[in-house]
Parts: structure tokens; sequence; C-alpha cells
């Protein structure tokens, strides 16, 4: 912990440094989630109260003609911790694109997927997408990539360390992840996700689980004086127990909608989970949201979301949220 303490810091100050001595060509944008609901599970008490969900600070520069290098702080609750305010470094990114069709980036850099998802949802404020919630993947991590757009196809493969943002260790195996994706008409989008490794667990003879993901995102929307779009997400992820030679293979989906008019809109998501664990039940969940774009930036949600067989418990194993889900930038 202090090791990425120290690394948020230098990060930080390096970053103000730059601010102070450049203050015409350093980009500097925020982000915070905030809700104040009540959360309720199966034999829990009820909770009710505030919290931070999440603080984004980003420092953008533009090097050359070529070269741009990005720096995000994040914080998040941390219970583990004596100042449960965990401030950590999220993405230390060098980025080189050399045209359209080719780019390369380096460093603690974005993965292909799920930021990709949080654009096109717009509700990551409210919810995580489907691999996020259940930590199949992570949406930055050490490594390298290289990316880019050819006529209506895009691509995005990294090699990652695999652990994520929060666990940058060296293991014995890298992880891959890419995304291909289309837009074969005006406000349709076809993406296919794969990703394949140990998530940054990998010690031989101990932990040896292989992850095989793969994912299809499908989406069609448009812009207007009403403006929506409707997502469908289908997911696998095969676990080999390398070790035990076993597999299982959980599966999910997820159907989400969102519209605006003006000031106003509203957000809808049912997702299933298929944990291929026998006589269990498939977890579902849905969120509604009514959504009210206060000015720039600022959004303010009232959110109902909750979740049956949790787990895959097949006896009455429930827990909900409802409340006030904000989202301010700056």
């Amino acid at each position: 912990m202090k090791k990425q303490v120290s690394l948020t810091a230098l990060a930080l100050a390096t970053a103000l440094t730059a601010t102070a001595a450049h203050a015409d060509d350093i980009k500097v944008s925020g982000k915070v989630f905030f809700d104040y609901a009540t959360h309720t599970a199966t034999g829990t008490p009820d909770e009710t109260g505030a919290n931070v969900g999440r603080t984004y600070l980003t420092f953008k520069k533009k090097i050359d003609n070529v070269w741009s290098a990005n720096v995000t702080i994040d914080s998040a609750y941390d219970g583990t911790i004596k100042k449960n305010n965990n401030v950590f470094l999220k993405k230390a990114q060098l980025t080189g694109k050399f045209s359209d069709t080719v780019a390369v980036k380096l460093g603690m850099i974005g993965t292909p997927w799920i930021g990709y998802q949080d654009k096109l949802n717009k509700h990551r404020f409210i919810a995580k997408s489907f691999v996020d919630t259940h930590k199949m993947a992570s949406s930055a991590d050490a490594g390298v990539g290289v990316f880019g757009n050819v006529d209506m196809f895009s691509y995005d493969i990294v090699s990652i360390n695999g652990g994520g943002y929060g666990n940058t260790k060296t293991t014995e195996k890298t992880d891959i992840e890419a995304r291909f994706g289309v837009k074969p008409i005006d406000g349709l989008t076809v993406d296919l996700g794969y990703r394949s490794g140990y998530l940054g667990k990998y010690v031989a003879t101990v932990t040896e689980d292989k992850n095989t993901l793969t994912q299809l995102l499908v989406t069609y929307g448009q812009k207007g004086d009403l403006s929506y779009r409707v997502g469908f997400n289908a997911i696998s992820n095969k676990v080999d127990d390398e070790l035990l030679n076993t597999s299982k293979t959980i599966k999910g989906t997820e159907l989400w909608a969102w519209v605006r008019s003006g000031d106003f809109g509203g957000y809808f998501r049912n997702e299933t989970t298929d944990y291929d664990i026998s006589g269990s039940a498939k977890e579902k969940r849905n969120v509604v949201s009514l959504d009210y774009h206060a000015a720039k930036g600022v959004t303010l949600s009232l959110v109902f979301d909750k979740t049956t067989a949790v787990g895959g418990s097949t006896t009455t194993k429930e827990k909900s949220t409802t409340g006030l889900f904000t989202q301010f930038k700056f």
C-alpha cells in the first residue's frame, strides 16, 4: 500500500509541476460518483448512508504530433485500511499515434473492453458492467498494446500482467485481451471481445486457473432531440483448473437501454448469470433509473437496483439498493 501511495504522490506531484510550468498545454479533468442510498441484503441489517463511489483526477499532455501522456489518479472506499478513502494510480499511459490505423500504448494502460462499453452505456456511476462486476477483467493494467481504425473497423489488442491496476505484480505468464469492432451503419456497433490468461494469479504447481473470456456486444443508438442507445452483451468465461484438470463456464447476458430528451432521461438494465454450479439457480439483476441532467456534466438519478438468487443461491437470497446516485464532471 505504501508503495502504491508513493507512486500516486509522485505521479500527482509531477503532473501538478507540469501544470504550473505549462498550463496552456496540460488538460486537467475530474469525475466524481456519489450516492445516498439504502442497501438491503438477506441475513444482514439494512444500511443507509452516503458513499463517494469513485473520484478521478486526470492529467493529459500532448507531447508532439505523435506522442501524448495520460495520468489518472483514482480513489475509492477500502475498508482494509485505517483511512478508508484509498488513493491510487489508475492510469499512467504513454500513447504514440502514428496514424488512425496504428497507435501504440504502454505503461498503466486502458484495456480494450470495459472503458469502451462504459462510454456506450453512459451509466457507470450507477452500475459496473458485467465483467467488471464479476472481476473477469479490469479497466486498466500494466502492459503494452496496439490499437486503431480501418474504415468501419476498429481493433484494440494488449498484453498485460493480468491483475489489473490494483495488482501490477509480474508473474510467470501474462494475459492477452482484445476487442474487434465494426460500425456497418450509422448508430450500429458490433464488437467481439476476447481475453485469455490467469488474472495475475499464476503460480506454477499452486494456482493455474486459466480464464478464457469471450463477449459479443451489439448496440444501436442515435443522437438528437431524443437520444438513445440499446445494447445487448453475451458473455462466456471458461475457467480451466490446469492442476485438477477440471473446468467450468460462467455465462451471462446484459440487456440495457438509456434514453434522454432535454434534461430528463432514464436507464434500464437486465442481467442474468449462470455460475455453472450443479444445483444452482440463475442470478438475476434489474436496474432502473430516472435521470435528471441538471447541468453540463452533472447527472442526478433515482435508482432501484435488485439482484435475486445472489451467487446462484437456490434459497431466497436477495440484495437491493434504492437511492439517489449522482455523477459530476469538470
